[in-house]
């Protein structure tokens, strides 16, 4: 293939339909744990996290809550991929071994979403009420409440955490009827998980009732082989937030007045993108450290 401007862009395009064909047929898992946002600015303020509505009867005026308690701000970041691919490569139409590198930048652009939201489960920052995001004394109208424990992945532990979180309440002293519905675990656990939810008896003989009680996700993240998760992500706003700032982008530095091309004979493709994700309702979350029998 003779090297010109024409079938440079013939070829710009074709990585680019590869990219965008790839980037559709993959999904993350991010969605079950976090809520998309849209971001126009860079810094979107989330102290709106703090006013958990629920219904009253209307007497007299609204009644709104007051939110200077509350700070939270998820800041967007930008991240990149990028390739090189040898003039050679295109001279003698060797492109099929550039079109697999292509296809995994799209992969690893979407999985990138994974490692971010999932990433928050383990590294435990601070959320909107300035609690670390699992803590045992969230405070809600001068009630503490909890959304961590240490007990080991079991039948009793699963039940025993679903039912906490169930128990959380508003301000009010309402119930804000939590449903857990997925239960998050590391590759080291899957069997554990397996077993409690699909099995129907437990080892010691007995029926087993945690049966198809929720799903269960294998996150490929977690490296705490104890730690376990179980969320309610049956809810518009779930326990994380993935904020988009700028949706992933496929670029390329291939014309032939480009300086790598002029300077080194390489053509370059990558991948960028503006996001970020943050904490979202704890409420929505339980973790145990699973260090304790």
């Amino acid at each position: 293939m003779i090297i010109n401007r024409t079938n440079l862009q013939a070829i710009n395009k074709g990585f680019s339909k590869i990219f965008t064909d790839q980037l559709t047929t993959v999904s993350g898992d991010q969605s079950k744990i976090a809520t998309e946002v849209i971001a126009s600015t860079k810094t979107v303020d989330y102290a709106w996290l703090g006013d958990f509505p629920r219904m009253r009867e209307w007497v007299g005026d609204r009644v709104l809550k007051d939110l200077s308690a509350y700070t939270y701000q998820i800041i967007g970041k930008k991240f990149e991929a990028t390739i090189e691919v040898d003039a050679d490569d295109i001279t003698y139409d060797n492109l099929g071994i550039v079109k697999p590198r292509i296809q995994m930048m799209a992969s690893e652009a979407v999985e990138h979403y994974d490692e971010l939201t999932f990433g928050l489960l383990e590294s435990n920052g601070v959320c909107y009420d300035g609690k670390a995001f699992f803590a045992v004394d969230h405070d809600v109208g001068g009630v503490a409440f909890s959304n961590l424990s240490n007990k080991k992945l079991a039948n009793a532990s699963l039940l025993a955490a679903r039912a906490e979180m169930r128990g959380i309440t508003t301000d009010t002293g309402k119930p804000l009827r939590i449903r857990p519905t997925l239960l998050i675990v590391p590759p080291e656990l899957e069997q554990v998980a397996i077993d409690i939810l699909t099995k129907d008896f437990l080892a010691n003989g007995e029926s087993n009732t945690s049966k198809g009680l929720m799903e269960y996700l294998v996150a490929d993240w977690l490296t705490d082989p104890n730690a376990w998760y179980i969320v309610d992500n049956s809810r518009p706003i779930k326990p994380t937030i993935l904020q988009k700032n700028k949706e992933i982008k496929f670029v390329a530095m291939d014309k032939e007045d480009d300086e790598n091309v002029f300077m080194r004979d390489k053509f370059r493709y990558g991948v960028d993108s503006r996001c970020n994700a943050g904490y979202g309702l704890w409420q929505l979350a339980h973790k145990s450290t699973g260090t304790v029998a």
